[in-house]
């Protein structure tokens, strides 16, 4: 088969390739080896994890040794004639994979120029062919490529299949390459290959694996039956990878390694297992070590898949010292490097008639890889003082590198070679492990083996490994004020969480970044409860009321970080939130707060959350003569929506006023994050569709650019209407549609009235309770809606709110999706998703429902018509950058409505922004009692420029 077809994209086609012949001995058919199993079931179940799993290495070349590609082609078909396992293809034959090993053949080479010494090519051209999956029955299991300068091979890259060799036979493949590079020949004879291992452990060495077996199920009867805790739904990829580049660790290995008269391996395992252990409290562990299995001298020179997992027990209920626990695990690697040669499907058969389950058995434990190469006898003590491997820590680096799908274990660390160092790599299952407790667990590990290196070190601390601001309290956003002191809600008792944002979050996230100004917010939700002087309410009451609240909500504990340039969530167990307290120094003056309460919302609400360092609540108590009566909350609209504030400030009512409440809470935002990666996938994906089907006909927008703007450019006003309020009450009431259809009508009639259009797009908020339990859910739920109306007809405002009922339905309906999803299908029909949106108007209603009982009877025509004079209208605050030409928000105001509108103008000058609120209010005056035709508009100038 032709190496482009097999590994490449067609855009390669054109590139260079030659063919290096081979005809070698060893040809034939054998079962799998016990470690190609492994790798074979795993594939078969859950699909290729080749991008791990692919061998990548390259040889350099001096320039001195004159390789030419011809050359070059010579020495890499001696060396598959040599090795037969790198002419081996694994076909299936009556449901069962065998390897056959081919005589002849040819390898195909890709032939790559470079610059310099090639190095960088090189790189590229490794993940280039170890991105591709092997077709293990059609393609050799290796692949390589020559990049050339001048002439002259520099590089050689070769990409093994990790089911044919392991990383131990990689490294004898290259030295033979070397060897053949330069002089032609290898004067030794090849070790096994992988058919003759395959025959040996189908027949002579099957009395061995009858042993290992023997013990992997005695030893694991041993390991309490202990399940690991949920920490949320976790992240996608699950298991999240951070690489610590480190000399100290490894000069600190070294050292322990001589003193103690062990392998440097098993110094990093009792390191890694001490910190793990002491954060699980665990008394015994498993760990599981990977064997390569060359302890027998027939197979140190083979060139096949042997490296099998070894298991141990480690027993640590009185936390040993560290040189104690040293001993221990040397000797329980030691067993389980002498129990790793097996059948898997023997050890399975085992686990199954001991009623354990083999697919999650091993997860609570640990594995450990340390594929760093033997460098023959033991080496002498380095020799470093603690200066010197404290001036190397201030050297280490730590990176994220690619995540994982899946892995039988919660916690896995490799341990490989790095220039000057060596590079460790903590795995970690985000379901059961936060994904910030990574960089602390390496930085730990260092810092105990520096200190093991030159003191004795007791068992490590229980506390979490985890980064600083995951257990300090967040700062006071503002200063206090003369008089203000601050007092401390704490929580404890919750769950370590992981997760994805939810839908919600990550819609609003955009806006977060892209819109908010450096030095203020417009997203922060302001509530403010009021508590009654009858009940007597002290500020250590109250405090320990907010304590309950956060313990209570675990979304008002968790924060928003970011991993590799990746946003996630992560909840807290325990902490203290930091609580303002402000007496009112003259009660006479503010006798039940609210004035104070007022103005403290106003100071922690306008500075930005630092979602990162911050709970997402802010909170401040006011006093009038040493009691609470005022308590102000500030929440971060990217963690919860109004509808949460809401459920959150019933909760705190009843917390402050009984002290506990008697039903459980409702899902909280992991929860969310996790049934939308599972369970909502189909509705998304519905919703997805519905946009993509009504989108590209709406004609309706705000129109052509009227002129340059002004500077900010974006503006906000807000007409404050009793009218609007009886008026909108009225229309409802008489023709049988909801409050929000009125003004959702009233919005569309206004905006094409005057310019015509036989499609009208608005965008709205749903707030996406519909589901179960949604309706309690503390999280940031709501999403935008797109009601689609059609006018072509030209209807009268009554037909136009039964068609507004139909289309805000729909958009409910269609609300609740992935914004990456959403998105994608845009970036599909080459709509920018980002921008496509902005001609258009977006209605937010955010009012709160209307309590339980009949609505109150409006005012008559002549009132409502006077009620118009007493609007009253204000410029807001300005803005840089806004994501729409015109937003519409509906917000509760005393005895009225306020409208608030944030325009663009470039599109909308001020004075027409005015002249829109007004028009809404004029429509819904008119509809309140009469019938009103196209174009709708009562109001004698239009509102839009033409």
């Amino acid at each position: 088969m032709r190496f482009a077809d097999a590994v490449v994209p067609a855009e390669w086609a054109d590139e260079t390739l030659v063919h290096a012949p081979f005809h070698g001995a060893g040809a034939g058919t054998a079962p799998l080896t016990w470690a190609q199993q492994v790798t074979w079931r795993a594939n078969a179940r859950h699909g290729s994890n080749h991008r791990f799993l692919n061998l990548r290495r390259t040889v350099p070349v001096s320039a001195r040794a004159g390789v030419d590609t011809e050359r070059a082609t010579r020495a890499l078909g001696a060396l598959v004639a040599r090795h037969g396992s790198l002419r081996t293809r694994v076909r299936t034959v009556d449901d069962e994979p065998r390897q056959e090993a081919a005589a002849t053949g040819h390898l195909p080479l890709l032939v790559l120029a470079g610059t310099g010494d090639g190095a960088r090519d090189a790189r590229e051209a490794a993940d280039r062919l170890g991105g591709v999956a092997f077709d293990h029955a059609r393609e050799w299991p290796v692949r390589v490529a020559l990049v050339t300068v001048d002439g002259r091979v520099r590089q050689v890259v070769l990409v093994f299949s990790h089911s044919t060799v392991d990383a131990h036979a990689a490294e004898v493949v290259l030295r033979d390459l070397r060897l053949l590079l330069l002089r032609g020949r290898v004067d030794t004879p090849p070790g096994p290959q992988s058919v003759d291992v395959a025959r040996l452990q189908h027949g002579a060495e099957g009395r061995r694996s009858e042993r290992a077996v023997a013990y992997w199920l005695r030893e694991f009867a041993r390991l309490p039956a202990e399940p690991l805790p949920s920490g949320g739904p976790g992240l996608t990829p699950q298991l999240r990878r951070g690489v610590l580049v480190s000399s100290a660790v490894d000069l600190a290995a070294r050292a322990l390694a001589a003193r103690h008269r062990v392998s440097t391996s098993a110094v990093l395992l009792a390191g890694v297992t001490a910190l793990a252990a002491a954060r699980s409290g665990r008394d015994r562990c498993g760990l599981f070590p990977m064997a390569h299995n060359r302890f027998p001298v027939r197979y140190a020179n083979a060139v096949a898949n042997l490296g099998q997992i070894g298991f141990g027990v480690l027993d640590v209920a009185d936390r040993p010292a560290f040189p104690l626990l040293l001993s221990r695990v040397w000797q329980a690697s030691l067993n389980g490097l002498r129990n790793a040669f097996y059948d898997p499907s023997a050890l399975r058969r085992g686990f199954a008639d001991a009623d354990r389950d083999y697919a999650t058995a091993f997860l609570p434990h640990y594995y450990f890889n340390d594929v760093r190469l033997p460098v023959g006898a033991a080496a002498a003590a380095p020799e470093v003082t603690r200066r010197d491997l404290r001036a190397a820590m201030a050297r280490t680096g730590f990176s994220w590198t690619r995540g994982l799908d899946r892995a039988s274990w919660h916690l896995l660390t490799h341990v490989v070679d790095e220039p000057g160092g060596v590079g460790v790599t903590l795995t970690v299952d985000t379901r059961h492990v936060a994904v910030d407790t990574v960089e602390p667990f390496l930085r730990e590990l260092e810092e105990l083996l520096v200190e093991a290196a030159f003191a004795e070190v007791s068992w490590p601390s229980a506390a979490p490994a985890a980064a600083p601001v995951a257990v300090a309290t967040p700062p006071v956003v503002l200063p206090t004020e003369a008089g203000e002191e601050v007092a401390y809600a704490q929580f404890a008792g919750g769950r370590v969480g992981t997760g994805p944002l939810t839908w919600g979050q990550r819609a609003m996230w955009r806006a977060v970044e892209e819109f908010e100004s450096p030095s203020h917010s417009v997203l922060n939700l302001r509530r403010v409860l009021a508590v009654s002087r009858r009940a007597d309410v002290d500020v250590a009451r109250a405090a320990r009321a907010v304590g309950a609240l956060v313990d209570r909500h675990e979304s008002l504990r968790t924060r928003v970080c970011c991993v590799d340039g990746e946003l996630y969530q992560s909840a807290a167990p325990a902490g203290r939130l930091p609580v303002l307290v402000h007496a009112v120094p003259h009660a006479a003056a503010d006798p039940d707060g609210r004035t104070a309460a007022a103005a403290l919302a106003d100071r922690l609400g306008t500075p930005r959350f630092d979602h990162a360092a911050e709970w997402p609540l802010r909170a401040a108590l006011v006093t009038v003569d040493d009691r609470v009566r005022q308590v102000v909350l500030v929440f971060s609209h990217s963690t919860v929506d109004f509808h949460s504030t809401e459920t959150v400030l019933r909760d705190l009512r009843l917390l402050v006023l009984r002290g506990s409440l008697p039903n459980p809470p409702g899902p909280q935002s992991l929860d969310v994050a996790e049934r939308e990666r599972d369970g909502e996938r189909r509705r998304g994906d519905r919703a997805v569709a519905y946009w993509t089907r009504h989108f590209p006909g709406l004609t309706v927008g705000l129109f052509d650019q009227v002129g340059p703007g002004l500077d900010p450019r974006y503006r906000r006003g807000s007409l404050v209407s009793e009218a609007v309020r009886h008026a909108a009450r009225l229309v409802a009431a008489r023709h049988g549609v909801s409050n929000a259809t009125v003004l959702l009508a009233a919005t569309a009639a206004v905006l094409t009235a005057d310019n015509g259009g036989d499609v009208c797009g608005v965008f709205t908020m749903a707030n996406n309770r519909f589901q179960p339990e949604y309706d309690v859910a503390i999280s940031k739920l709501n999403q935008i809606g797109l009601c689609r109306l059609d006018l072509a007809d030209r209807p009268g405002f009554a037909e136009l709110l039964s068609r507004a009922r139909r289309a805000s339905l729909d958009a409910y309906r269609h609300a609740y999706y992935d914004p990456a999803e959403l998105e994608r299908a845009f970036a599909e029909r080459g709509l920018d998703h980002r921008t496509a949106l902005a001609p258009f108007c977006y209605l937010n209603d955010i009012r709160l429902p209307p309590a339980a009982g009949p609505e109150p009877v409006g005012p008559d025509e002549a009132a409502l018509r006077a009620a118009v004079g007493r609007s009253t209208f204000r410029w807001l605050e300005e803005l840089d950058r806004f994501a729409w030409r015109c937003r519409l928000q509906v917000v509760d105001a005393p005895g009225a409505v306020e409208l608030a509108i944030t325009v663009d103008t470039r599109y909308l000058p001020p004075e027409r922004a005015e002249r829109f609120l007004r028009a809404v209010e004029a429509l819904l005056v008119e509809a309140a009692f009469h019938d009103v035709p196209w174009p709708w508009s009562p109001s004698p100038a239009p509102a839009f420029p033409r």
